[in-house]
């Protein structure tokens, strides 16, 4: 692997003054404007050729001419939660900010960017790619729809996520970093009246009561102890007033599995209690499946490349193999071979803190950019070295 370029004290402080100024400025999913200017001037500036508008708010810069390409993907989308931190630079968007570090995201890669057009002619060209609506929008399956990694065709690709739970200088690598994420919606249909005469109308708040206790316990029963596997209700929905008896309860959820057939059976056995449990007290059942995230399986080589450089760049205490628990998701899976796209790796950047991802008093911090920055620019340099040695 080449040399990894030092990120000088002048790069780094105007790429935590951009972080600084995304986290102040937060866009909902396929609305973020100001992120993709700003994101695409600065590759502009930098020479690269730039594509705006891919599937509707996303930004492609491609540095170099000629060769084999490696893409950067970070996501630009800001969550609905009101801010808590009061830092100086806290969002100026009411009910809105950056609570899963996607204004950190950015700000590495387009930091990378920058240490990579500096470096010189390359192997070989690099794709970046910010993607919107990371946060139950789907933006990364349209990007790969409107041909992100085609044009020209990517051989892999890499991105990164914020790990408030690790140290600033560590990162963290696993097979499935990430559970498919399957949200659902579900209603149930009765006949409303009025709450002195349940006899003459058909409650649905029963049924939507033995629904929500039979959803939480399904994988207790419908799962295998070591199949992690975890159903949740969000939302339940039903009347405004005390004496009404509503005609119509609505449910709203989601469904987290770490294995593809796990996925499958509980997917069937949620569909099935949905609509059975309110046909046994003789009431209409909907039920719908929303926004599908798959899990993230890393590539095996990826995995192990991501293991090398971290260890080449940030030291072998730096490199943390993870847990294999978390059930949350990300749509980073439809950039990878499992879901037809291409090899790649997403591994987890500490950003050190008490605070977790969502939450309102949550920061990436000015820290954890520099790691970051190194990382991408070295898995870049290391893919296309090792690619010109063949």
């Amino acid at each position: 692997m080449a040399r990894v370029p030092e990120v000088t004290a002048e790069l780094l402080e105007r790429v935590r003054q951009l972080r600084r100024e995304l986290h102040r400025h937060p866009e909902p999913g396929f609305a973020e404007h100001r992120t993709a200017a700003r994101a695409a001037g600065w590759l502009r500036r930098l020479g690269l050729h730039v594509r705006e508008g891919v599937a509707g708010t996303g930004v492609v810069g491609l540095l170099g001419e000629v060769g084999p390409v490696v893409a950067l993907r970070a996501d630009m989308d800001g969550l609905p939660i009101a801010e808590q931190t009061g830092l100086p630079y806290a969002s100026q968007t009411p009910g809105w900010m950056h609570a899963c570090g996607h204004d950190g995201h950015v700000a590495v890669l387009l930091g990378a960017a920058e240490l990579l057009a500096r470096a010189g002619p390359l192997p070989g060209r690099v794709k970046f790619i910010l993607q919107p609506a990371e946060e139950e929008g789907g933006g990364a399956r349209r990007l790969v729809e409107a041909g992100a990694l085609a044009d020209p065709p990517v051989e892999a690709v890499f991105a990164l996520h914020a790990k408030p739970c690790l140290p600033v200088g560590s990162i963290e690598v696993e097979e499935v970093p990430n559970a498919a994420c399957d949200a659902f919606d579900a209603a149930i249909v009765g006949q409303g009246g009025h709450a002195a005469g349940p006899h003459l109308a058909l409650d649905p708040l029963p049924a939507a009561c033995h629904l929500v206790a039979a959803l939480h316990t399904l994988v207790g029963r419908r799962a295998a102890p070591f199949e992690k596997a975890v159903v949740t209700v969000g939302a339940l929905r039903a009347g405004e007033r005390r004496n009404v008896i509503p005609e119509r309860a609505e449910l709203r959820g989601t469904l987290r599995t770490r294995e593809p057939a796990v996925r499958s059976r509980l997917m069937q056995a949620m569909e099935a209690l949905c609509r059975k449990i309110p046909e046994a007290f003789g009431l209409r059942a909907e039920f719908s499946w929303g926004e599908s995230t798959p899990r993230v399986k890393n590539d095996s080589r990826m995995l192990e490349r991501v293991r090398r450089v971290g260890r080449a760049v940030l030291g072998a205490s730096a490199v943390r193999e993870g847990a294999e628990n978390s059930m949350g998701g990300e749509d980073f899976a439809f950039f990878l071979a499992e879901q037809g796209g291409v090899p790649g790796c997403l591994f987890g950047l500490g950003t050190g803190g008490t605070e977790g991802l969502h939450s309102p008093r949550f920061d990436f911090g000015d820290e954890a950019p520099a790691v970051g920055m190194r990382m991408f620019a070295g898995l870049v340099l290391d893919c296309l070295d090792t690619r010109e040695e063949r």
